[in-house]
């Protein structure tokens, strides 16, 4: 186990509180052999921003049997200065579910990469935020086409 980069997700919800309307899709990536999941801890944050967490490890045998259905002991691998990081993240009066997981569909296409000769030189991730900054910024730019974007900027500075 743990052969793979792993990845993390925090999801917040209003309320502070789960609703588990989640679950379904959560376990239907892990049955499906996508993912597997490595650790999962919620979080609460309150109104006065006292914060409390669970591990899944820690739910009660109902509440476990929801996201591990097949027994499958997810272990508990964030640490308590992770943990602290992202309960800061949160706002007052909210729940959030922090996830840990690996990439299970990574490991056909390592078995074709490595057959083909070739290995991973970099791999990463852009936000949708930063996607989103960028689709605006070519809109106005097709708006103004003469006027210096930051788009256009930073390609310059790359050559």
């Amino acid at each position: 186990m743990l052969e793979r980069p792993l990845e993390y997700a925090l999801i917040e919800f209003k309320g502070n509180k789960f609703s588990g309307k989640i679950v379904p899709a959560l376990l239907d990536l892990a049955e499906r052999g996508i993912v597997r999941y490595t650790d999962i801890v919620f979080i609460q944050r309150d109104k006065d921003g006292t914060t409390r967490t669970v591990e899944l490890n820690d739910l009660d045998p109902d509440g476990y049997k929801m996201f591990v259905p097949f027994g499958k002991h997810v272990q508990s691998l964030f640490t308590t200065d992770d943990l602290e990081i992202a309960a800061s993240k949160l706002k007052k009066n909210t729940a959030a579910a922090l996830f840990l997981w690996e990439n299970l569909w990574l490991d056909n296409v390592r078995e074709a990469i490595v057959g083909a000769g070739g290995s991973l030189a970099e791999r990463g991730q852009i936000s949708p935020e930063v996607v989103k900054q960028f689709k605006q910024e070519l809109a106005a730019e097709k708006k103004s086409p003469n006027k210096k974007t930051a788009a256009k900027k930073r390609a310059a500075a790359k050559k």
